[in-house]
């Protein structure tokens, strides 16, 4: 007799396989975030980010539940071995995707450090200019000419 708390196979491998789907969005944010940060448009990068931060959480659930139950399929002589592949390669995909995004997230993350870079680059330069011409009024006296050309 089955307990209730008893998992079905397909169940895991439905979980399995919505993983993988929202892995594959993951990634597709990650590619965007490339884009936008190529062509420094950083204020669309908030809206991404709301929308992985959102994928996050159902992925997070996802990946305890299925933690729970892999636990529970472990003990299930009833899994066949076909079956036992599918759920391997789905989760061979999962961790191939998990990979190329920290890949990105890598390069992304390289990319706001140069971004940043340049831009307190430029602001120390604009801050030097502005010495400059402060420092060039100080120094230059302009007197008023207040002869008539007759």
């Amino acid at each position: 007799m089955r307990k209730e708390t008893d998992v079905e196979v397909d169940q895991v491998l439905d979980a399995l396989e919505r993983e993988r789907e929202l892995l594959r969005e993951f990634h597709d944010l990650s590619t965007q975030q490339l884009a936008l940060l190529d062509d420094e448009k950083l204020e669309d990068m908030g809206k991404l980010l709301d929308v992985r931060a959102d994928l996050m959480l159902e992925l997070t659930a996802i990946e305890t539940t299925l933690g729970t139950w892999i636990t529970q399929l472990r003990t299930e002589s009833k899994i066949t071995n076909d079956l036992m592949s599918e759920m391997r390669a789905v989760n061979d995909e999962i961790v191939n995707l998990a990979n190329e995004i920290v890949e990105l997230d890598e390069q992304t993350h390289w990319r706001l450090d140069l971004i940043k870079q340049k831009s307190a680059d430029e602001l120390r330069t604009l801050n030097r200019s502005s010495d400059m011409l402060s420092g060039y009024s100080m120094t230059i006296r302009i007197e008023p000419n207040f002869k008539l050309n007759a």
